[in-house]
């Protein structure tokens, strides 16, 4: 199966007119994409909508996805690697560092995202990755 295809399973999406819907529990339905929106994205993208997270963090983690390691939390044995589909963390393979979709959502001050990415930055030796950062 697609992988676009098990993060929608994973997330529980509904299906309706041409578009994808979260159905929480105690929550309103809301639109998280349309099947356009699915049929040009990539997984990132898909990802990083679901996750409510914007554009400047997109275009950073689609450009820089090989600098990190897609994880996820399980009980028994920490944070292990998975595929992109299925994550819930990035480390960061130079520095270590775990970054949490939520804890991305947070930011919503541009100048603190190209803080963080420059921070990111400073254990690579050749990276020029927030320079070519645009709003």
């Amino acid at each position: 199966m697609d992988d676009k295809y098990l993060l929608i399973e994973k997330y529980h999406l509904k299906h309706e007119n041409n578009a994808w819907y979260s159905e929480a529990e105690n929550a309103h339905k809301h639109l998280i994409f349309k099947d356009a929106f699915v049929e040009k994205s990539d997984v990132i993208g898909l990802l990083f909508r679901i996750n409510k997270l914007c554009m400047a963090k997109v275009k950073y983690f689609r450009a820089n996805m090989d600098k990190f390691e897609p994880l996820k939390y399980h009980y028994q044995e920490g944070f292990v690697a998975v595929p992109l589909w299925d994550a819930d963390f990035l480390r960061h393979r130079a520095s270590g560092m775990i970054l949490d979709f939520r804890y991305l959502r947070t930011i919503t001050v541009y100048e603190d995202f190209v803080a963080l990415c420059s921070e990111l930055e400073s254990y690579d030796d050749h990276s020029e990755i927030c320079q070519n950062l645009e709003r």
